[in-house]
C-alpha cells in the first residue's frame, strides 16, 4: 500500500553522523551591461554601493568603492571608447566572502596601465589641474587594481578585502 509522504526540511546533521556538510552560504554576484554613456554612471554607483553594503561594508566604505568603480567605467567611456555612446560596458560584481571584486569589461582600445602617468598630488593641486586622477583614486581606494586582456576584451579588476582598513 502506498502512503503519502509528508515533505519536510532536510535534517541538519550533527558532527560525527557521517552526513554531508551543510551547504555554504551563497554570496551575491551580479552581471550588468550598460551603454557607454556617462548618464548611466549614477546607476553604476548606486548598484555598486548597494552590493558593497550587502557584502558587509559600511556606508562610507561602500561610497568609496562606488567611486572607484565609477572612475573605472568613466575611463572606459572616455579612453577605451573615445566617447562613443553606442558601445557596451559590462560590470561583474561579486561578494567572494573575504573580498569584494568588481570587473569592468570592455571591447575598446587597450590601455597600458604602465603608460598612465603617476600623480604628483601636491603639484597637481598647485597647477589647478582637473581630470587624470581615475587610476590614482582607484589604487587609493581598492586593495588591488589590475588590468588584463582576455578574449580580445579589456578587464579592469578592482578588489577590496573585507579585513583591510577603510581608504581615506
Amino acid at each position: 500500500m502506498l502512503r503519502p509522504v509528508a515533505r519536510r526540511a532536510p535534517r541538519r546533521s550533527n558532527v560525527g553522523e557521517g552526513a554531508a556538510p551543510a551547504p555554504r552560504s551563497v554570496k551575491a554576484s551580479l552581471r550588468l551591461s550598460i551603454p557607454s554613456q556617462t548618464s548611466f554612471l549614477g546607476v553604476v554607483r548606486e548598484i555598486t554601493k548597494k552590493m558593497a553594503e550587502s557584502a558587509g561594508f559600511s556606508a562610507g566604505t561602500a561610497d568609496r568603492l562606488a567611486l572607484a568603480v565609477d572612475e573605472a567605467v568613466t575611463n572606459v567611456i572616455e579612453h577605451a571608447y573615445h566617447g562613443a555612446a553606442d558601445r557596451e560596458v559590462e560590470l561583474r560584481i561579486e561578494d567572494r566572502g573575504d573580498e569584494f571584486r568588481v570587473e569592468v569589461v570592455d571591447s575598446g582600445a587597450s590601455v597600458d596601465p604602465r603608460a598612465v602617468p603617476r600623480v604628483d598630488l601636491p603639484r597637481y593641486v598647485s597647477e589647478r589641474r582637473t581630470g587624470g586622477l581615475g587610476v590614482h583614486l582607484m589604487e587609493k581606494i581598492m586593495d588591488s587594481v589590475t588590468f588584463r586582456r582576455s578574449a580580445r576584451r579589456n578587464v579592469c579588476c578592482l578588489v577590496k578585502r573585507k579585513d583591510s582598513p577603510p581608504a581615506r
